[in-house]
């Protein structure tokens, strides 16, 4: 899958990087939460030392972040995104995650929230089509 940037988005990204001195990989503004994809090994630097650097930047962009590590390898990146999965099915073009029941809510956010911004941090990366949480 092909994206495009905007130069909202590039600020975003540029202003981060420059808060946590990690190098950002995507960047997502939905409402009033950030997500950013940061570079593998990078999670420590991006969050600083007891939380002190992402609670700078939510005060700067005046915004909640949240902030998940890059994997070239596809399980490993879902459980970066899903640190709550017991299993990882991967199936062609599927992928289905096994949570325990009191695990879901958490997992799946308010109206879908958390699952929609996995689906297309999944999509941008490794082409998934279909994400599904049991």
């Amino acid at each position: 899958m092909k994206v495009t940037l905007d130069t909202n988005t590039i600020q975003c990204i540029n202003l981060f990087n420059n808060l946590t001195r990690c190098s950002v990989i995507d960047c997502i503004d939905e409402d009033d939460e950030l997500y950013f994809v940061v570079g593998e090994g990078q999670y420590g630097l991006a969050v600083g030392k007891g939380g002190s650097t992402i609670r700078n930047a939510e005060r700067v962009f005046k915004k909640n972040i949240k902030v998940f590590e890059y994997s070239d390898d596809l399980e490993r990146f879902i459980r970066n995104l899903v640190p709550e999965a017991q299993e990882v099915n991967i199936d062609d073009k599927e992928v289905v995650v096994k949570i325990k029941p009191q695990d879901r809510a958490r997992v799946i956010g308010r109206s879908g929230k958390n699952i929609r911004i996995i689906k297309m941090l999944l999509e941008r990366f490794f082409e998934v089509q279909h994400f599904r949480v049991k």
